[in-house]
């Protein structure tokens, strides 16, 4: 049997802990900017050193 390793998952926000898949899931999801992006995950709420991964993410 085959063990693969787990596909990484990097975070995209260090403040709230949310990983990409979590804000790709919001993009699928529906959310098209970064204010939808922040209420669906809780990415950008802190710092702000995240919203330019957040807008390149939202392309």
């Amino acid at each position: 049997m085959t063990i693969c390793p787990p596909a990484e998952d990097p975070l995209v926000c260090l403040c709230a802990r949310v990983p990409e898949s979590a804000i790709l899931a919001a993009k699928c999801s529906g959310a098209r900017d970064v204010p939808a992006l922040r209420l669906a995950t809780g990415a950008n709420t802190g710092c702000g050193d995240c919203l330019p991964d957040l807008e390149e993410l939202l392309e």
